[in-house]
């Protein structure tokens, strides 16, 4: 679908319990909107691309967040597109869909933005064909060979002397692409062994999906794919195209899947200011941060940078079920 010019158009305690933030940066709140301002916001975008962990469902528990499945509707009643941009490959894109119907929210798969889906459909638009090695889930991997891509299949070594290490590191494999994302069964010889292929051959792909360093689960921080990434471009001084939130040839992809001409018709929702914010900005779309995930409203104070500050604030998704009565 084409999406052109309107001309017409130019955390689990509730905010309501709690007080806002001195609106930072000039952040709008959407409670805070008069009728006026809600309408001309309403009418200020026809595509909504949302983030699935803290927004649709609780990233820690999985179950849907009250009042999510009536928004949505409300939306594609209001003639909205919906589409769901997800950093989550651990979890399968057939999953995913199986999650969205238990849920009783209709998503088609062409509707689901998920990075080991759009890196497959990436590889197979420039007719890549070689071997890949991956520091990625086991999910990933499974996708990538059931799209017809070869994959190195893993030697598993103990490494105890440098003569192991050297072993286990060095290979004659052609490998022409590399790709990372969420790995939590990473080990530092796999790391050393991605390093050899990308320093060995400039002409192998490096190719990078979700990418933040730091994500939250449950209020812990824990260490993100963006790590794994920004290891690799500091010892390799190469850069990953990143097809996952925030990167840049994941808008180009999302800008060329959707047929978006005008940026600033489309909202972005999501819960992180790094990841979603982010790409927002990166985007060009208008964005609109839910403190249902990652972030809580003291981030609002603490964490916000003129870059990352979002167009508009609520306190969950479901605020916009019946936004206009």
């Amino acid at each position: 679908m084409e999406h052109k010019v309107n001309s017409e158009k130019s955390s689990s305690e509730p905010i309501s319990e709690l007080e806002y933030p001195q609106n930072p940066n000039a952040i709008k709140y959407l409670n805070e909107l008069t009728l006026k301002q809600k309408q001309d916001f309403f009418d200020s975008f026809d595509v909504i691309l949302s983030d699935c962990d803290g927004v649709i469902w609780h990233s820690l528990r999985g179950d849907l967040l009250p009042g999510t499945s009536e928004a949505i509707d409300y939306l594609k009643r209001q003639g909205k597109e919906v589409i769901y941009v997800t950093n989550n490959s651990i979890t399968p894109i057939d999953m995913q869909l199986k999650k969205f119907e238990r849920f009783g929210i209709e998503v088609k798969k062409h509707e689901i933005v998920h990075p080991a889906q759009t890196i497959c459909d990436h590889l197979k638009s420039i007719q890549f064909d070689g071997l890949i090695f991956c520091l990625t889930s086991e999910a990933f991997k499974s996708l990538l060979r059931e799209a017809g891509f070869n994959v190195v299949e893993e030697l598993v070594g103990y490494v105890e002397t440098l003569d192991d290490l050297l072993a286990v590191i060095n290979s004659d494999d052609p490998v022409k692409a590399v790709i990372t994302d969420a790995d939590f069964n990473l080990t530092g010889s796999r790391l050393m062994r991605a390093h050899g292929y990308l320093r060995k051959n400039p002409d192998c792909l490096f190719i990078g999906g979700a990418a933040e360093t730091i994500f939250t689960v449950g209020g812990n921080e824990i260490l993100g794919a963006g790590t794994i990434l920004s290891v690799l471009e500091n010892t390799t001084q190469r850069k990953a195209l990143i097809f996952g939130k925030p990167g840049v040839a994941l808008r180009d992809f999302i800008m060329e899947k959707l047929k978006i001409k005008n940026a600033r018709r489309c909202l972005f929702i999501g819960d992180s200011i790094v990841a979603d914010i982010r790409f927002a900005k990166v985007c060009g779309f208008q964005s609109l941060l839910v403190l249902t995930g990652s972030t809580t409203p003291q981030d609002l104070q603490s964490k916000l940078t003129e870059t990352d500050t979002p167009d508009y604030v609520s306190e969950r998704l479901a605020d916009l079920n019946g936004f206009l009565s």
